[in-house]
């Protein structure tokens, strides 16, 4: 019996047997979406699906990927979801060329332009970013980049805009029979954490001073639930699906903190977030996590993390055959599709092959979709017949 897309979403994020594999393949949000560079990515997908006439391409200036994909690609390649759009970032351009994002983190040029322009941003060094510099739980109080959370105009601010994101949300559930996914609201991340105060000294305030790291989580995790409640009271009745972990957290190599120091400095914090977020929505909850994270994945399922993906297959420990053994009866799989080795350099009959692997060993509870947003040097073609491996091995 065929199912809505919503159906099979949550049939997959159960565990349980749906009409074929749920699809994300490609979406409309940062790490399932696509980048618009040459010589590949998204115009030259357009062009390669005959599709001649679309809205120029808008792209994220941190993460690269089009925000607005064509609706004639999410039909195309059969995806399941729809999303409420996210506002751009807010970047300060600064005297030097540099950039200054929310909470004070500075960005530099980087990982080239799109065809439009619009430059790629990476993470200024760690010693350049001014939460480096804080020694003391009062230099914590008196940062200068902590978002104004509090004040009425603030607060108005937010509400306006989570108002508008509420619409989107309802308009999509009542009218539409997809997944409707929100990317917004997690209260606390770890990568934010890290990213802010740098990584040398996310690393060494755990082992040098946990005092200030917890005060300084803290701080991060109360700001982000004040802006959370707001944000999730106007989506939360409407959405089938909510984008909330701790970030990567792995290398290919392995994970990044042994799982002693995970559970004193991140889960805790993501046990708050995840609770947040219960009271606010019944949307299963996600979480990307870049690399080797294979350690951290039953305590994470436990505290109610839903969906994890998405670099399954190459880092280590991260075999489809193992995570289906070791969590497939706690948590789902998603992502998969690899773009870092299998779209560049798979032949298109290895691609069909990865693809049905992944299909086979992880379903049910498995959302096919690319491991990251898919880059510059993907070439069309193997996107093309991954999907339509998808089709053809997907069917339950």
């Amino acid at each position: 019996m065929s199912m809505t897309p919503r159906e099979r979403f949550l049939r997959a994020a159960e565990r349980k047997w749906a009409d074929r594999v749920c699809n994300e393949f490609i979406g409309g949000m940062q790490t399932v979406s696509i980048v618009d560079q040459e010589p590949y990515g998204y115009s030259a997908l357009c062009k390669y699906l005959g599709i001649t006439s679309y809205n120029t391409p808008i792209t994220d200036s941190i993460w690269g990927n089009v925000t607005n994909v064509d609706e004639r690609i999410l039909e195309r390649f059969g995806c399941d979801f729809r999303y409420i759009p996210r506002g751009p970032a807010h970047l300060e351009v600064l005297p030097n060329g540099n950039f200054r994002s929310e909470y004070g983190i500075l960005w530099r040029r980087g990982y080239g332009v799109s065809r439009q322009g619009t430059p790629r941003l990476m993470l200024a060094p760690d010693t350049a970013q001014p939460a480096a510099k804080l020694e003391t739980l009062k230099d914590i109080e008196n940062y200068p980049y902590w978002p104004d959370t509090k004040s009425t105009r603030a607060r108005r601010e937010m509400e306006r805009q989570s108002e508008k994101a509420g619409k989107i949300a309802k308009e999509m559930h009542q009218k539409t029979d997809y997944a409707v996914a929100y990317a917004g609201s997690s209260p606390y991340s770890s990568e934010k954490h890290r990213f802010v105060r740098g990584i040398t000294r996310w690393f060494t305030d755990m082992k040098r001073n946990p005092e200030f790291y917890h005060a300084f989580a803290e701080r991060l995790l109360q700001h982000g639930v004040d802006q959370a409640e707001i944000y999730l009271t106007a989506v939360g009745d409407y959405i089938d699906r909510i984008n909330a972990g701790p970030g990567d957290l792995g290398t290919q190599a392995g994970p990044m903190l042994s799982l002693e120091d995970f559970r004193q400095f991140v889960l805790p914090y993501q046990i708050e977030s995840f609770r947040l977020i219960g009271r606010y929505t019944k949307a299963k909850i996600c979480a990307h996590m870049c690399g080797s994270v294979h350690l951290y994945i039953g305590d994470l399922a436990r505290a109610g993390l839903d969906i994890i993906g998405q670099q399954l297959g190459f880092a280590c420990r991260m075999e489809p055959e193992r995570l289906k053994r070791d969590f497939g009866k706690i948590i789902t799989f998603w992502g998969g599709i690899d773009s870092q080795r299998v779209l560049i350099h798979f032949t298109l009959a290895q691609i069909r092959e990865w693809v049905r692997t992944c299909i086979e060993t992880l379903s049910p509870g498995y959302i096919t979709a690319p491991n990251h947003v898919i880059e510059r040097d993907v070439p069309s073609e193997k996107i093309g017949a991954a999907y339509e491996a998808i089709e053809q091995f997907g069917e339950y």
